[in-house]
């Protein structure tokens, strides 16, 4: 069975984690992703380590299931080519800085002329009009995370802000990208015309906020402590051999209930622990008092204590035994692919589930031009012509197709 995005044509522009996770998705399901490198070292993101026989490990895991061109923007002719593609493109994606894409006459206007039904998606990091677009400030995972609250809300118990050490803001943005695409293109099919989607690393980061961005208008009414540093909201405990998080909230009485599961007295009559917002403002000493009772076991007896009492808990894991747990082995998220001459690399899988048409990996990242002749073909160019933009050194050709598994 055809997969839901086949015959769904993108050309790619992706940089390191929010555009490529983007076209990542679209490309699993059946989308040709066309990813638009430059001649010899390719996509910065080739160059991040660690590295099997110098191939870039990060990469490989956002690029599979693409085909690669590549062509120098900075030429008249390799502009040309761009060109060409777009005419018979469905979608273009890119989180270059604001005004890149612009500067090489690639802009949004300019392109619409060319194709009218183009689906023009752009993230970047703070959104492409207002203060920080005027100043081009960089963005970064890091920087959403502090402008955005996120730092802070995940400060030390000292106070120090400190990142959250996962790229959330990322692939919230490369997610909220898809999503936007597939709006636009439900759009395109009642009026028959393209339009721009635009998202931002501080924009998602404030949209997985949105729990606690919701208050009174007038700051001087807005709430106390945030639950989230209430140890039954995610309080993490050392046992025998490890850590537990333990969550129970959603209950008239959850701390009475952890304790009666722990077999120790009712602290929920304690006057500092007889709400959500005392055990917020009394946080270490509540878990403390916790604290020495969950030493006593191991983590599995925990977990299985726990959840016949239907209180949620699991053990805290590395990656390295995440990758191992039954369900996520059942559930496919982490699979091996082909990848020679650099032998069967673990990259993530597939994370939307489609029953009738399901996303699969096809093909392991490509190399830097793998497909630029096949490409080129593609839209129009004959052999002479390409033979000529190698020669000058506009465009650059590559390897043989490598089947990935999966």
């Amino acid at each position: 069975m055809a997969s839901a995005l086949e015959g769904l044509r993108v050309l790619d522009f992706g940089l390191a984690i929010l555009g490529p996770s983007c076209t990542a998705m679209l490309a699993d399901h059946g989308a040709d992703v066309i990813k638009v490198e430059r001649p010899g070292q390719g996509e910065v993101t080739r160059t991040f380590g660690p590295f099997v026989d110098g191939q870039s490990l990060p990469f490989v895991g956002l690029n599979r299931n693409k085909r690669s061109l590549a062509v120098d923007l900075k030429t008249p002719e390799g502009r040309e080519i761009i060109f060409r593609l777009i005419a018979g493109m469905d979608v273009l994606v890119s989180n270059f800085r604001p005004g890149v894409l612009e500067s090489l006459g690639l802009g949004y206007e300019e392109v619409r002329l060319r194709n009218p039904r183009l689906i023009y998606a752009v993230g970047s990091g703070y959104g492409q009009r207002g203060p920080y677009a005027e100043r081009k400030k960089a963005g970064h995972e890091t920087m959403a995370q502090a402008l955005s609250g996120v730092a802070y809300a995940n400060g030390d118990r000292a106070g120090t802000p400190k990142p959250v050490p996962v790229p959330i803001a990322d692939i919230t943005g490369g997610n909220l990208l898809v999503q936007g695409i597939l709006l636009a293109l439900l759009a395109r099919e009642r009026t028959g015309q393209g339009q721009r989607v635009e998202v931002s690393l501080l924009d998602g980061m404030l949209w997985v906020q949105g729990w606690f961005v919701s208050r009174p208008s007038e700051p001087a009414k807005s709430v106390g402590p945030r639950e989230e540093r209430n140890p039954l909201s995610g309080g993490v405990y050392h046992t025998q051999d490890g850590y537990v998080i333990i969550t129970h909230v959603f209950r008239p009485n959850p701390l009475r209930e952890i304790c009666a599961t722990l077999g120790i007295d009712d602290l929920s009559l304690d006057p500092r622990f007889a709400s959500a917002t005392a055990m917020a403002a009394h946080a270490d000493e509540l878990q403390a008092l916790l604290q020495g009772r969950l030493r006593e076991k191991t983590t599995t007896e925990w977990v299985q204590i726990f959840e016949a009492a239907d209180v949620m808990c699991a053990p805290v894991r590395s990656l390295d035994e995440a990758i191992e747990d039954p369900q996520v082995v059942q559930n496919e998220m982490v699979v091996e692919v082909d990848h020679t001459p650099h032998g069967t690399l673990k990259i993530v899988g597939v994370p939307v589930r489609l029953s009738e048409t399901p996303g699969r990996i096809r093909t392991s990242a490509p190399a830097v031009g793998q497909h630029t002749v096949e490409i080129l073909g593609q839209f129009g160019y004959r052999e002479a012509e390409i033979a000529d933009l190698r020669r000058r050194g506009i465009v650059a050709g590559g390897e043989p197709a490598v089947v990935g598994g999966g």
